[in-house]
């Protein structure tokens, strides 16, 4: 999990996939992480969203990347070099390339998925 800072004596939250360049420790809360990941899925897209602008208020966060499980489809937000979050996230299409610069990663969409069947 990881803990954002709003109201952060209380409030842990669990994405999908979270990355670090940290450190491994002992704790169950990941420290400083990068770059975090959420599969949004009709039942829980609410909830989820509320997790991500969570996650904005986490300094060392720099990508917050949002697939969705209905369709081959991504939306990307990256916390520009003055700091800042933009207005919206990148749309990533299913015939587009998904780049986290985190990591140095960019690999296509739709390679993400169990089938192409979907597009």
């Amino acid at each position: 999990g990881v803990v954002p800072r709003m109201r952060s004596a209380e409030n842990a939250r669990i994405p999908d996939l979270a990355v670090t360049c940290a450190p491994p420790g002992r704790e169950r809360l990941m420290s400083d992480p990068v770059l975090l990941v959420e599969i949004l899925s009709p039942s829980n897209a609410e909830q989820t969203w509320a997790n991500v602008w969570a996650y904005a208020t986490i300094p060392t966060v720099t990508e917050i990347l949002v697939v969705s499980s209905t369709e081959i489809r991504a939306e990307l937000l990256r916390r520009g070099p003055d700091g800042n979050w933009p207005a919206s996230p990148e749309v990533i299409a299913a015939g587009d390339m998904i780049h986290l610069q985190t990591i140095g990663f960019e690999q296509p969409l739709a390679s993400a998925y169990r089938t192409t069947a979907l597009a």
